[in-house]
């Protein structure tokens, strides 16, 4: 014991803190020599202090023993609550309660100790990990408010500020981070406060302050490397890369919030410059980028490059702004930009001027795709207005980019680029000029023999525009151009065809009048060889394919048909133009409504190029137009010729089939139109569909007569829809009728059976037809039952056959009874009348009865008599329920069943009811 009250008062290592859970183990410092140490496990100190402040209860003790075994109580279950066992867990929340019980104890018997810090603290853990955070949370403010000077106050507030952030009381969070990040800078808490500081301002919409405290957590954190210009360091552990990365990310959120979206450049010339703005630009600005708010992300990436206009990374903020316009799809905005970029970071500018080389080659490939854009997109826009400023204004551009990068790997297709500019411009001579150049001065590339060749048809378009330009300097700048040409593009078949050329250059303009003049001049010229006549011919039947005289194209592709051999690989391709030029004429026809000859152009196509693939399209489409006409023989014909012709062509079976159910339909030909529809119905996956062609199939059959046929596709829709019901049980009802006209009871009860089942199972999709179809079904069910009940004889032994003809009675009445739960009023009548008539049949019965042999003459009256009883009840009934009927006239029912239990009560009461009814009107009742 004084062992352990030594080590109760060793208070130096008993200040743990949520910091620091790691001891597992108690080690008792020894009071004399020799020096040794001794160790105890948990348990054993806990029993041993448990002893102790058993001993000291009255309070002879000094308190510490009570502290010390709620310390280790509560270290204890911490083990045990981590622990997988379920029992080691439950043990710690015993070990939890416990120490809460010792620190209240301790705090009743000396409330007033200095260090009651500790105690506070510690209850307050204890709570905590007892799943209380009120009362631990209490507890912490109750420490922080009496001892505001504790030595690990900042471990309390920062415990306080996470429970009342977790609580959303912001507010005060923020007072309890305060203490740590005003008070504390030195705390390993003060990263963490200031963070959650930050967050307790921006929660609280104090967008402001929040920045305020996140700046300043980067400011910590790049006076170490780990925040850099426009990045992290890239050597940052995950955790610290995740908080630093959520710090710059809300703070850029922050930044949104504020009213002014660029508020980033007031913000730092106020406050002062730091490293790492361009983070905080790129990260607003991807902000912005992913809400979609496309032109406050360019903006922000601008704002940059305004306020820090000579930045290496302006450029690539511009070049983001340029970017986000691009995904965006802002036309104007992107143009307009890239117009600025060039303008601003081109060579020769202040910004190309003040940067290293890296940042130089950065920029070339990006300047050159930007200058590539801006010139094709205005030599696009040029050739959309035909106007000559706009074409100077491409051309300038191209000019721009090769000033800029006269040694640029595309500066020979820039340069050929150019000359198409100034050629759609039409300043030929300039033109000519940069061809030759494209074609001649730069190293052998893709478009060098296009160039020289361009030079040479420039020639001719200026001859064609000034026609004083044919002397002989211009002939012989032309000459020396061609010589060049055939010189350096020596394999070039082109040059001698020059007039075949500008056929086919008017042709690439779709001036197509010129086109087929000049292509006629080569193609009458009978001594240019046949290969240049055919080309020609080709240009003739082109272009007035282009000019839509698909009649004189078809004239032309035919005289150039003569031309080719037969195993010339240009047949095939003539043909096919021969095809569309003949479809193109049947399609106009149609298009102005004229069928019948669209027809005649379809159907020829055929005849005149039997292989060509267009043939089935033409073919078809001429089916079309009879069907157009309404000429159904003549459709049908040729839907049938059709399908002959074309068996394995699948993909149209269906259009034939579809068209040819029309035609037979619409020509009388039922039966041949419902079994197109059986087969489109088979190769459709679309119930709908299916449904509605089983549907007129069957309808068609029948109307052919061929009931047979149609019953059968009603049985199989009724399986394949059976909803909706009403039209199910239609069906089903039409299948039963077929098999009554054919005696076929059995089938016919079977589908009774399964009209009934259908409505019980149609829920809210039943109707009164549907419950009608179901009522007048049972009825017809009932009535074999009906019969066999009447069949039944009553013979001696009496007991016996009565019992089996009171089963059949029972069971007749229920069948009836249910056929009236359907509410359909003749069939609640019919099964009234047939109920009554039961019980009138069992009371007959009974006075019929089979007489017992062996009886004399008083014996058998005397068993009349009690047969007499016997049936009387049942004859009583059978009355009741034929007046009930009988009460159903004045009400408006008087249908046949009425009448029939009229009759009978007539017979059964004819003091009363044998008279003659004066008729009367009813309304049928709902």
């Amino acid at each position: 014991m004084v062992l352990l009250a030594s080590c109760a008062s060793n208070d130096n290592n008993l200040e743990q803190t949520i910091g620091s859970l790691d001891s597992r183990s108690v080690q008792i410092e020894p009071i004399d020599e020799p020096q040794v140490e001794f160790t105890i496990s948990r348990q054993q100190a806990i029993k041993s202090y448990r002893s102790l402040v058993a001993i000291t209860e009255d309070g002879i003790g000094t308190g510490n023993e009570i502290r010390r075994l709620a310390d280790l109580e509560l270290e204890a279950s911490l083990d045990s609550r981590f622990s997988d066992d379920a029992t080691d867990q439950k043990q710690g929340e015993q070990e939890s309660q416990q120490a809460i019980r010792g620190y209240e104890r301790y705090l009743k018997r000396y409330p007033n100790r200095k260090d009651n810090d500790y105690i506070l603290y510690q209850l307050s853990r204890a709570y905590a990990i007892d799943a209380k955070p009120d009362k631990s949370l209490r507890l912490l403010n109750q420490l922080v408010s009496n001892y505001p000077e504790s030595h690990f106050i900042d471990e309390v507030q920062f415990r306080r500020g996470e429970k009342l952030f977790v609580l959303r009381q912001y507010e005060q969070a923020e007072a309890a981070y305060s203490v740590i990040v005003k008070g504390h800078p030195d705390s390993k808490f003060y990263e963490k406060a200031l963070y959650k500081y930050g967050w307790s301002q921006f929660k609280q919409g104090r967008y402001g302050d929040a920045i305020d405290s996140y700046i300043s957590m980067l400011d910590l954190n790049a006076q170490s490397g780990k925040v850099q210009a426009i990045s992290l360091n890239s050597n940052l552990s995950r955790a610290e890369r995740e908080l630093l990365g959520n710090i710059v990310k809300v703070a850029s959120l922050a930044f949104s919030y504020q009213a002014d979206k660029i508020s980033l450049a007031d913000y730092f010339n106020k406050n002062g410059q730091r490293q790492f703005v361009p983070l905080l630009y790129l990260n607003l600005g991807e902000l912005y980028q992913s809400k979609e708010r496309v032109t406050d992300s360019a903006d922000v990436y601008l704002a940059f490059g305004k306020r820090y206009p000579y930045s290496k990374y302006t450029a690539e903020f511009h070049e983001r702004a340029v970017d986000s316009y691009q995904k965006a799809g802002f036309a104007s905005l992107l143009l307009q930009e890239k117009i600025e970029f060039v303008n601003r970071y081109d060579i020769g500018t202040q910004y190309w001027s003040k940067q290293d080389q890296d940042t130089h080659e950065n920029l070339q490939p990006i300047l050159t795709r930007h200058l590539n854009d801006l010139a094709t997109h205005f030599h696009a826009q040029a050739r959309k207005s035909k106007k000559a400023d706009d074409y100077k204004v491409a051309a300038n551009w191209y000019r721009h980019y090769l000033r800029s990068f006269p040694n640029d790997k595309d500066a020979a297709q820039i340069n050929f680029l150019l000359a198409e500019s100034l050629y759609d411009a039409k300043q030929y001579s300039n033109a000519i000029a940069e061809y030759e150049k494209t074609a001649y001065e730069y190293p052998t590339h893709k478009d060098s023999a296009e160039a020289g060749y361009a030079a040479l048809l420039t020639y001719d378009a200026l001859f064609q525009k000034d026609k004083t330009k044919q002397n002989k300097i211009f002939q012989q700048k032309r000459v020396a151009s061609a010589l060049k040409f055939s010189q350096i593009f020596s394999q070039d078949a082109r040059m001698p065809l020059v007039l075949l050329q500008s056929a086919q250059q008017f042709f690439e303009w779709k001036d197509y009048p010129n086109a087929i003049q000049a292509a006629y001049q080569l193609a009458d010229n009978i001594q240019l060889d046949r290969k240049t006549q055919r080309t020609a011919w080709t240009i003739i039947g082109h272009s007035h394919f282009g000019d839509k005289q698909y009649a004189n194209a078809e004239q032309a592709y035919l005289t150039l048909l003569t031309m080719l051999s037969k195993n010339s690989k240009q047949t095939t391709g003539i043909q096919d133009s021969i095809a569309a030029s003949i479809y193109k004429q049947g399609e106009a026809k149609r298009m102005a409504g004229n069928h019948l000859q669209a027809a005649h152009h379809f159907t020829r196509l055929g005849n005149v190029v039997p292989n060509s693939p267009t043939r089935i399209i033409a073919e078809y489409d001429a089916t079309t137009a009879f069907i157009e006409l309404k000429d159904w023989p003549q459709a049908v014909s040729l839907l049938e010729k059709f399908r002959k012709r074309y068996p394995k062509q699948k993909k149209w079976q269906q259009g034939v089939s579809e068209k040819l159910a029309l035609a037979y339909s619409q020509n009388g030909n039922n039966t041949f139109a419902a079994k197109e529809m059986i087969a489109l119905s088979s190769n459709t996956k679309e119930p709908k569909r299916k449904r509605d062609l089983m549907w007129r199939a069957a309808e068609l059959y029948q109307d052919a007569g061929q009931k047979k046929e149609a019953i059968s596709i009603y049985k199989s829709y009724v399986k394949l829809f059976p909803k909706p019901l009403e039209r199910s049980i239609e069906l089903q009802h039409r299948i039963a009728e077929s098999y009554k006209a054919k005696r076929d009871n059995k089938n016919r009860r079977y589908w009774l059976n399964q009209m009934v089942i259908a409505d019980a199972n149609g829920k809210a999709e039943r109707s009164p037809r549907s419950k009608y179809l179901a009522a007048t079904a049972t009825i017809e069910l009932t009535k074999p039952l009906q019969q066999s009940f009447q069949s039944a004889k009553l013979t001696v032994p009496l007991k016996k056959s009565l019992k089996k003809k009171k089963k059949l009675m029972q069971q007749s009445i229920k069948a009836y009874t249910r056929a009236i739960n359907y509410q359909v009023e003749e069939v609640t009548t019919e099964a009234t009348f047939q109920i009554a008539e039961i019980y009138n049949n069992f009371a007959n019965a009974l006075l019929n009865s089979q007489r017992p042999n062996g009886l004399d003459e008083e014996q058998l009256e005397e068993y009349n008599l009690l047969l007499e009883e016997q049936a009387y009840p049942f004859e009583e009934k059978a009355i009741d329920i034929h007046i009930s009927n009988f009460k159903r006239i004045p009400s408006g029912t008087y249908d046949q069943s009425v009448k029939n239990s009229l009759q009978v009560l007539g017979k059964l009461m004819p003091f009363r009811y044998a008279k003659k009814e004066a008729a009367q009107s009813h309304v049928e009742l709902p």
